[in-house]
């Protein structure tokens, strides 16, 4: 039980660090909107959510291919179509139940979905702020009318 949940936090404060990857890429390529397009702010969120989408959703799907990476070397399945969907569906926290893993590493699958929860509320949060930065500028530039 020890190695499972040791596995498992490793995995993921590796996932977690794709996730700040993530994040700062977006840091760094914020600037680079404001600079190309300044006055028409409807386009900047626009714009602005679907890199932010874009970029997140990649992270997401990278984290779940180090988790299907775990599966494949525990041996919790066979063939790596099977890790990853096994993985997905465990992140999303779906749970078809139609993969039980066994015993010895029956803890793999509820930290992969803490995991995923914690990712996914993170990029919430990354959603929500843009929306926050754009929406002031929105109503201004709605109110000038």
């Amino acid at each position: 039980m020890l190695k499972e949940i040791l596995t498992g936090v490793t995995v993921n404060v590796a996932v977690t660090l794709i996730h700040l990857a993530a994040t700062l890429l977006l840091i760094v390529l914020f600037p680079y909107f404001e600079r190309v397009i300044r006055n028409n702010h409807t386009a900047h969120l626009v714009i602005s959510l679907v890199v932010v989408n874009f970029i997140l959703l990649n992270a997401h799907v990278v984290e779940v291919g180090i988790w299907a990476a775990v599966y494949l070397h525990l041996g919790l399945v066979e063939q790596a179509e099977d890790a990853f969907y096994s993985a997905f569906v465990n992140y999303t926290t779906l749970g078809y139940g139609d993969v039980v893993h066994t015993t010895p590493a029956r803890l793999m699958s509820p930290m992969t979905a803490g995991s995923g929860i914690m990712m996914f509320g993170w990029s919430t949060a990354l959603l929500i702020y843009v929306l926050q930065l754009h929406l002031p500028r929105l109503r201004r530039r709605d109110g000038e009318r």
